[in-house]
């Protein structure tokens, strides 16, 4: 039998954004975020999370590694992180919009735009700005794709990476 995870499971619909500094801290807000840079983050010595779901069908691949990380919360997960000496400090803003394209891919009806201040450069805060697309333009996804190609104001303040959206 399969078995797949909901979007919940790594995405809190609730989410305050705000101010994203650095990838270590974005990840290490909330449970959400942090079980996907732990399934995500293959570069961690001894993490037993790596892979152990498959992030572009949700499907759980290794059900030992999954229920482990299913059972643990927040406090006890940070421990770990803290324990094992794990970070994952580097392309900060390009991590954090995996994260965002990510929840994009499996949420159609999510969309975000970023905003830094000498974007990808040494900017000291990444804004994120998040929103439901129009029920009008998720009817098919060509209405889908022009409404996020659109999505980005024409000062040219905010960025979106279409190249990053896995769809």
């Amino acid at each position: 039998m399969t078995h797949k995870v909901e979007l919940d499971f790594f995405f809190n619909r609730e989410d305050d954004w705000g101010a994203n500094y650095n990838n270590q801290d974005f990840f290490q807000y909330n449970i959400e975020r942090l079980r996907w840079c732990l399934v995500e983050a293959d570069h961690l010595e001894g993490n037993p999370f790596t892979g152990c779901i498959d992030l572009n069908t949700l499907e759980v691949k290794d059900l030992k590694a999954f229920d482990l990380l299913y059972s643990l919360d927040h406090k006890e997960l940070m421990k770990m992180v803290e324990d094992k000496g794990w970070d994952w400090i580097g392309d900060d803003f390009e991590h954090m919009e995996a994260y965002l394209s990510f929840i994009m891919q499996h949420d159609r009806s999510f969309c975000y735009n970023v905003k830094g201040e000498g974007y990808k450069s040494d900017s000291d805060y990444l804004h994120i700005e998040t929103w439901s697309i129009p029920e009008k333009f998720l009817k098919n996804d060509d209405l889908r794709d022009a409404y996020i190609a659109g999505s980005s104001n024409e000062s040219g303040d905010y960025y979106v990476d279409s190249d990053s959206h896995g769809y």
